[in-house]
């Protein structure tokens, strides 16, 4: 997935789906954990470095006006500030961290918003 770029066209649906697809690493990296952790390493920095660019996208300057004006953005926003919690590199014995991170990240408030329904939260 390319990275976001904030502007006035953008749906609540886009950024669902950006949620979803942060989301959808959980049960691989899961499950990779116990099956090739070298994997489910790479993997994880992988998702780090999608969330470290849509980060980095976000708090540009130039779009804080748009971001504070849409609740979705900005609450898009919230959830990927969730992830500046883990410190440090990936490795094979903190990968239970990082994915605890997108445990937290899921039941964050944020997560209220952009799902209005709960039936639509993933996992």
């Amino acid at each position: 997935m390319k990275t976001i770029q904030p502007n006035e066209n953008i749906t609540l649906e886009e950024l669902q789906e950006r949620v979803k697809y942060i989301l959808s690493f959980k049960p691989r990296l899961e499950k990779l954990m116990n099956t090739d952790i070298v994997q489910g390493v790479e993997m994880a920095r992988i998702l780090r470095q999608f969330i470290s660019a849509e980060d980095k996208e976000l708090t540009k300057a130039k779009y804080d006006s748009l971001i504070n004006r849409d609740k979705y953005l900005s609450n898009y926003r919230g959830f990927i500030r969730e992830f500046r919690q883990f410190d440090g590199n990936i490795t094979p014995e903190n990968l239970h961290s990082f994915i605890f991170e997108i445990t937290s990240a899921h039941s964050s408030v944020e997560m209220r918003v952009l799902f209005p329904t709960n039936d639509q939260i993933p996992f």
